[in-house]
């Protein structure tokens, strides 16, 4: 093939192709090799690749044990209809994740989960199926966990993961290009409460976190380049709001607030250093847990929606210019959804770990 295209033309095509025919195609030469396995490949294939939402339904078939199933779905394939006895129709692909069903996703980035186990972490690329597995953090067993986040350091091209101890003066990162732990001081002042999953933005991890004898709370920032700790204040709200969870709304940091009283939820949105309110979600509805914003299919509007996840009515897709809402199925008439993660179909982790079949277990 080689012989017939130039490489910047093979590039500009492989590029845009899943990460399965990537996988075949590697084993028909050895410069097709070479070119796919390239970190400038890999960067350049994440870039194009499109963003899919991971869901997690959990199934229960006839009084039998819970089975957890993942499926993946593109902005424009999310599942609003359901066949009762088969379930989705050619709109999604179902996913392996190779353990059992008790364990936690740490975070997601570029197509590749980090998931704590009885066992650990495990890093593990779904569209490729490879794993690697995390050495045990140094004197874990004498860290009170305040935190874990995982995340994509640019500046290093390297996968970390941050564990935070709010009872010692240390703390650790992960590096998997070297394979170790790495000893840095913990957060000042110590804090009560820290929400142990953090989120991703920009290369910077985010966590919530309070300190109930000084009444005070705010969002934790950790650099994954600089290894530098920051703080983003709360918003100025009243003290019936509540904060539920941190997102990405309109390419900037968001944070979802519920108003106990009046039933209200709102997306306020960090930029220039000041919080401001980007949605109004309509009082008298159940809190909002999480959201996503999305394009829709090109053909309905070119509005962006919010998928939501509220307490009590299960998984949305919300319309912010008609305000109308309408329901997400689960994989089939005895599921039901659980939580979602945003994702993509990646080459990272290749020729990385091990390889790893769906019934592997980690």
């Amino acid at each position: 093939m080689t012989d017939y295209l130039c490489e910047e033309l093979i590039v500009e095509i492989f590029t845009r192709l899943p990460p399965k025919s990537l996988l075949r195609f590697r084993s028909l030469s050895k410069s097709l090799y070479t070119c796919i396995s390239s970190p400038q490949f890999i960067r350049l294939h994440t870039f194009r690749s499109p963003q899919k939402i991971r869901f997690t339904h959990e199934n229960i078939d006839n009084n039998k044990i819970a089975e957890v199933v993942y499926t993946l779905h593109g902005e424009d394939e999310l599942p609003l209809c359901l066949c009762p006895k088969r379930g989705y129709i050619g709109i999604t692909t179902r996913i392996p994740f190779p353990c059992s069903n008790r364990f936690r996703t740490v975070g997601s980035c570029n197509g590749t989960f980090c998931l704590k186990t009885k066992n650990g972490l495990t890093l593990w690329n779904p569209s490729i199926r490879r794993k690697v597995r995390v050495p045990e953090c140094p004197r874990s067993s004498e860290l009170a966990l305040g935190g874990i986040g995982f995340g994509f350091d640019p500046i290093s091209d390297d996968y970390k993961i941050v564990w935070i101890s709010y009872e010692k003066d240390t703390s650790f990162v992960y590096a998997v290009k070297t394979g170790t732990w790495c000893e840095i001081a913990s957060p000042k002042p110590e804090f009560t409460y820290v929400r142990r999953e953090a989120f991703l933005f920009n290369g910077v991890l985010h966590w919530e976190v309070n300190h109930f004898d000084l009444d005070f709370s705010c969002i934790l920032t950790f650099d994954l380049s600089t290894h530098v700790f920051g703080m983003i204040p709360f918003p100025g709200l009243a003290p019936d709001w509540l904060t539920t969870r941190l997102t990405t709304i309109q390419d900037s940091l968001a944070l979802i607030c519920y108003r106990m009283n009046i039933d209200d939820s709102w997306i306020l949105v960090w930029r220039d250093a000041s919080w401001s309110v980007v949605f109004k979600l309509g009082t008298g509805k159940l809190p909002v847990d999480g959201a996503f914003q999305f394009q829709p299919q090109p053909q309905t509007t070119n509005e962006c929606n919010l998928l939501l996840t509220t307490y009590g009515e299960g998984f949305q897709i919300y319309n912010p210019k008609t305000g109308l809402r309408s329901g997400v199925h689960g994989f089939n008439a005895s599921s039901s959804l659980i939580d979602f993660w945003e994702c993509v179909e990646t080459l990272h982790l290749l020729d990385m770990g091990e390889a790893a079949c769906e019934t592997t277990q980690l």
